[in-house]
């Protein structure tokens, strides 16, 4: 007879400072730190290579370049506004692995077809499948993380999967900004780089497939055991919106969501134009640009370890309020800057940086903390989807704002959407304190 496979303890396991859920080995802690790393920066180059697609590969006029954009990123978030939901309640039944592997499959498909796309119905036909995969790997990443901690460590599991986030975005992006430039070196013409280089992403997108697929619980914490119909596990996260805490992690994740789309659509596209009425190349301009991301995300990482010395002793709506009043300041200084290239715009990648990582950091704590262990897929999905309600949003003003404005002008738009967010936290914090009146909410 064989041996059995050792079984995590029925209080859960501890790994350092992380206590894990029930059921949670080492080996699936490691799978989600190996995915958290991953998924947000290969969704975030969809946006990033953008500009280097617009003016090498389909030479779109300068001046609607923005609002292509913003119609790129409306074409983006219809799966998330179809899917999110529908995939929480999914993952209920029939479990994370599959669904989060799914998402990089599909994703390494839409990056491989991109150089094929022309500038008509294909270019929205390929970020229609793209998106198709980063929806199932954004609503897969918040549930896991939802799922694996204890609520002692909840915010320390965030921190550090955020942490690896940052880390993941700064090196993805430093590493993709430069490809059309190391291909071009090689002899290749600006056509062939950009092909190379969507197709080096597609090869990357399959090793966080397999990580997912082989290292994630078959059974997760939050999982529901029985096969209820899938429209009345979706209506469990639909329902549990009647407490104010999580109406208020549905608004942040608008929020939070509509600031990472921001920071990706349109950053590297200010650059680009930036760059060329300064008579540099597109990839040159993409070069520069790429160093003052990676300062944003290099802030938002390192801004992720200082958070979780703390975020796990301080109420998390409170937290929420000062984290949104940081992006309020920090995004519409940035939005003011004009010369994108100057010394200065390091310091204001820094503030960027800490207003990002504070608001996400805050958003998906808050939703693991009040969403239900029974169908908090469903949750989260609905979670996931008021996060694509505000990408999509951001989107048309931001792209319309970015032409008709000045190219900074999304960041003043999330400035404003944070300072909205702070007022509702504030409020939030104030009626559901002791002897407030949703204090037993």
């Amino acid at each position: 007879m064989g041996k059995s496979r050792a079984q995590p303890p029925a209080e859960g396991i501890r790994l350092g400072i992380w206590e894990l859920a029930p059921g949670i080995e080492r080996a699936n802690f490691f799978a989600l730190l190996g995915a958290a790393f991953f998924s947000i920066g290969l969704m975030t180059l969809v946006g990033n290579l953008r500009p280097y697609l617009f003016n090498e590969m389909l030479a779109i006029p300068d001046d609607i370049q923005g609002r292509v954009s913003a119609a790129m990123d409306v074409v983006s978030e219809f799966p998330a506004l179809i899917l999110s939901g529908l995939v929480g309640a999914a993952s209920d039944r029939i479990g994370r692995r599959a669904i989060y592997a799914m998402g990089f499959l599909i994703l390494s498909v839409g990056y491989f077809l991109f150089p094929l796309a022309a500038f008509n119905w294909t270019l929205y036909a390929l970020v229609f499948i793209t998106a198709c995969g980063a929806s199932l790997i954004s609503a897969m990443l918040s549930t896991v993380i939802a799922d694996y901690p204890r609520e002692t460590s909840r915010g320390k599991l965030v921190g550090i999967c955020f942490f690896l986030n940052g880390l993941g975005v700064a090196s993805l992006v430093g590493v993709a900004a430069q490809l059309p430039k190391i291909y071009l070196a090689r002899g290749m013409t600006p056509f062939e780089a950009g092909q190379a280089a969507y197709w080096t992403i597609a090869a990357l997108c399959l090793v966080p497939m397999v990580i997912v697929y082989r290292g994630l619980a078959r059974q997760s914490p939050g999982q529901l055991e029985a096969r209820e119909p899938l429209l009345a596990t979706l209506r469990i996260g639909v329902f549990a919106a009647r407490d104010i805490r999580i109406r208020l992690a549905y608004l942040s994740a608008a929020v939070s969501r509509a600031s990472l789309a921001i920071i990706s659509a349109f950053f590297f596209l200010w650059m680009v134009q930036a760059g060329k009425e300064q008579g540099m190349s597109a990839a040159e301009a993409l070069s520069r640009g790429g160093g003052i991301f990676v300062a944003i995300q290099i802030t938002a990482t390192f801004w992720a370890i200082v958070v979780i010395s703390f975020i796990d002793r301080i109420d998390r709506i409170l937290t929420m309020a000062v984290a949104s009043a940081l992006a309020c300041a920090s995004y519409t200084a940035f939005g003011l800057v004009d010369d994108p290239f100057q010394p200065a715009m390091y310091f204001a990648a820094v503030f960027l940086g800490i207003g990002e990582m504070s608001g996400i950091l805050a958003s998906q704590a808050l939703i693991g903390q009040v969403a239900p262990e029974r169908g908090r897929g469903a949750v989260i999905g609905v979670f996931t989807l008021c996060g694509s309600l505000g990408i999509f949003l951001a989107a048309i003003v931001g792209g319309t704002l970015f032409d008709v404005w000045r190219p900074s002008a999304p960041y003043i738009v999330m400035g404003v959407t944070s300072g909205v967010l702070c007022v509702a936290a504030t409020y939030t914090f104030w009626v559901t304190r002791p002897g407030g009146t949703h204090a037993a909410a």
